[in-house]
């Protein structure tokens, strides 16, 4: 049963949320435009909804709420802003009914904002620190390097708070346990980390007693639970902000930042939604109901289904991608196609009953183009194209529409639109942006976030960074006020740190992790690569207590069976998708299974036809890879491999050292094979492990140290081949765990 708890907190009017860290250089701003040219984070200044939000709310007044810099440090010449157009190219249109701001500090130092609302005014505290002082500065995000980020700097260094009550003292003490990154330039006596009180506490900052990294909160300074936030600097990096809350009555702390305990034994599989019955057409939520059992069976612990939303997709013969789902029409219905809303959540009933958390598939960084509130701002439509997969030019808008500034808009016109012309999602027509500086759409979206979330477990959030901050992390404490356990995903592509700043508890990691895996599956690189983008994760200032998604491949990527096969050199393409396999669950991060992986179904499945397979002028990504979002092999499938993913699972849930927490140690190791071979080890305290996994087709030796157990954990088979005074030499076909009482950390190789 979910765990539902009344609200407590949302109730309290229109606050400007927490209290923000930044660093000289960075910006509260949001560019309206979600596309690979125009930056790969939104936010802003915004007030929170008070009460319960509402579905279709009124316009909030442009003077309703109003935004001022109250304090700031001296020869700071910074001032709000709303939409500032950072980019030349396309210019944000600005209709003057806004409730947000957009700020970018100029000197370090403190910064208070104030807000008045309609229930009074409101503070905010944004601490900025020095810049990185950097003649050439340096690149957060570059898509052509996924290790661009700290090559001048270093990676951020990371916090990881803990709290007790301290009753000789009479005070809340809370430890901050700040960690330089592996590869930062800076020394352990550059660390400092800040504190700051939720501005609408009764605690004052100068009333948190600060030594070293170590702050003290007396417990007569509170009157009420109180959130304390904390960043770590290392004098170059600002590193990401955790919070804590600390409770006076019952002198006991709870971290709001940690993702839920159920995710550290969890195994995710997702499911391309209208491909899963194995035939067009076929999917509803009877058969996924009816599929419940198998996904049982196989042991796993959260489906994830793309959007079941209404959407134009969805009502295509062959849409372009497949009946994908991420142009909603209705963000609180289900599709036609589908079923029913009773009928999805009796498949919510059935996951329940078997222990299965069900992930949502929310997409609010756009709408679709049949959605009826941006129909309705709509004046005039030109000719219907003739290409049945493109959109008719918009002539003229409708600016009266109570719906008009929902949605973003660009100064000027383009090819197809008249002033302002909408910004779409990577320039695709289908998808409008939303407006995130209008309340209003705000609230539209928070209420379909409550509505979800009475019926679901989890949210995975589509181009997470395609919404501004601000929102997630009042979504997310809308969620976790309701549902301690409830978690959150996040798409962030490349990853981005600060998304696990009271936002987000689970993140993709596939431009480290999942194209590498497929690299190594192609037999492009050792994969030894795979050790190192899990150990990187550290150094891109991931804190300990964030996780990390293992995925090797997704709806929106090539399956690694086929990688492996079409591009690829390696013999055997599914001994690769095993060994892969293997790492993901294997190594720290949690594991996920794309649909059809188990049944390896990019040899069997029935690929989907792509409506330009016969035209020179356009493609899609079906024909990129066929067996992308292909329809399940439910006949047939390779029975030994689905016996081994089967089996892999089940070890994943009861062996002591698999999942997030253990630590991972590059272990001492010999052998002939490093190009398909990798070899780790796994520490939890008193059970530690050596992992040895092989990609290659045939079975590879590894000599490992005399004191390891050569007894396979995982075939539970000896699987020693032969001995020497100082080494033991095991052979293994794809994947083996040893017990060992030690391990040898041969540290960083790089």
């Amino acid at each position: 049963m979910k765990n539902f708890m009344t609200y407590t907190e949302r109730t309290g009017g229109h606050h400007p949320g927490p209290p923000r860290f930044l660093q000289l250089g960075e910006r509260i701003v949001d560019p309206g435009f979600v596309d690979l040219g125009h930056g790969y984070d939104r936010d802003n200044l915004a007030p929170t909804i008070a009460g319960n939000p509402e579905r279709d709310p009124d316009a909030y007044d442009a003077d309703a709420f109003t935004w001022q810099l109250r304090e700031k440090p001296a020869g700071s010449k910074a001032g709000l802003e709303y939409a500032p157009n950072p980019y030349s190219d396309a210019v944000r249109y600005d209709e003057g009914s806004h409730n947000t701001a957009e700020f970018q500090p100029d000197e370090p130092g403190t910064y208070v904002l104030e807000l008045t609302a309609p229930d009074g005014t409101h503070e905010l505290t944004i601490e900025v620190f020095p810049g990185p002082g950097l003649e050439d500065g340096f690149e957060q995000f570059d898509l052509d390097d996924d290790d661009a980020w700290g090559e001048k700097a270093g990676g951020p260094p990371r916090i990881d708070l803990e709290s007790h009550y301290d009753p000789e003292s009479e005070s809340f003490v809370i430890e901050s346990n700040p960690e330089l990154a592996p590869d930062s330039f800076a020394t352990e006596s550059d660390l400092r980390v800040s504190f700051l009180p939720e501005d609408r506490a009764s605690l004052d900052r100068d009333e948190i007693d600060v030594e070293g990294n170590t702050a003290r909160v007396p417990i007569e300074a509170l009157d009420e639970p109180t959130r304390v936030f904390a960043a770590p600097f290392d004098g170059v990096t600002l590193g990401a902000t955790d919070e804590i809350v600390l409770d006076p009555d019952e002198t006991a702390v709870s971290y709001p930042n940690r993702a839920p305990e159920w995710l550290d034994d969890a195994v995710v599989y997702e499911i391309f939604t209208r491909s899963f019955a194995g035939q067009k057409g076929e999917t509803d939520f009877e058969f996924l109901t009816e599929k419940v059992t198998y996904l049982d069976e196989l042991g796993i612990d959260v489906v994830w289904l793309t959007p079941i939303v209404p959407a134009w997709s969805g009502t295509v013969d062959t849409p372009p991608g497949g009946p994908h789902g991420y142009d909603t029409s209705d963000f609180f219905d289900v599709a036609e196609d589908l079923g029913t809303i009773e009928e999805f959540e009796a498949f919510a009933e059935a996951c329940h009953d078997h222990d299965i958390k069900v992930c949502f598939d929310l997409v609010v960084n756009h709408a679709g183009w049949d959605h009826a509130y941006w129909q309705d701002t709509i004046a005039d439509l030109g000719d219907d194209p003739e290409d049945p997969y493109a959109f008719p030019d918009i002539q003229a808008w409708d600016t009266e529409s109570p719906y008009f500034d929902w949605f973003d808009r660009q100064t000027g016109s383009t090819d197809n639109d008249a002033t302002p012309a909408q910004t779409s999602f990577f320039d695709v027509r289908l998808h409008p942006n939303l407006n995130y500086g209008n309340l209003a759409l705000r609230e539209h979206i928070l209420a379909a976030v409550d509505f979800w979330s009475d019926i679901v477990d989890a949210f995975r959030c589509d181009i997470a960074w395609g919404v501004p901050h601000s929102f997630w992390t009042e979504a997310r404490r809308l969620t976790r006020e309701k549902d301690t356990d409830f978690m959150w995903l996040d798409e962030s592509i490349p990853r981005i740190p600060s998304m696990g700043e009271s936002e987000f508890d689970l993140h993709f990691d596939s431009m480290g992790y999942m194209h590498t895996a497929h690299a190594v599956a192609r037999g492009e690189r050792p994969p030894e690569d795979l050790f190192e983008k899990v150990r990187a994760r550290r150094s891109y200032g991931f804190p300990e207590h964030s996780r990390l998604i293992n995925a090797t491949e997704n709806h929106d990527e090539s399956r690694i069976y086929h990688e492996a096969k079409a591009n690829g050199v390696r013999e055997d393409p599914a001994a690769a998708e095993r060994g892969a396999l293997a790492a993901s669950f294997t190594l720290p991060g949690v594991p996920m299974l794309y649909y059809g992986q188990e049944r390896l179904i990019g040899e069997y499945g029935q690929r989907r036809e792509s409506p330009f397979s016969d035209r020179e002028d356009e493609t899609d990504d079906i024909e990129a890879d066929p067996y992308k979002r292909a329809f399940m092999n439910w006949e047939e499938y390779d029975a030994p491999h689905l016996e081994f993913v089967s089996a892999l699972v089940d070890f994943y849930h009861e062996s002591p050292v698999t999942g997030p927490e253990a630590t991972l140690v590059r272990e001492a190791y010999r052998t002939d094979a490093s190009e398909d071979v990798l070899v780790f080890g796994r520490d939890a305290g008193e059970e530690k492990r050596v992992v040895v996994i092989n990609f290659g087709a045939e079975p590879k030796q590894v000599d490992l140290r005399s004191v390891v157990d050569t007894h396979d954990q995982f075939s539970d088979t000896d699987l020693e081949v032969a001995s020497a005074e100082d080494a033991v030499t095991v052979e293994v076909e794809t994947l083996a765990v040893f017990e060992t009482p030690t391990l040898f950390d041969q540290g960083d190789s790089r």
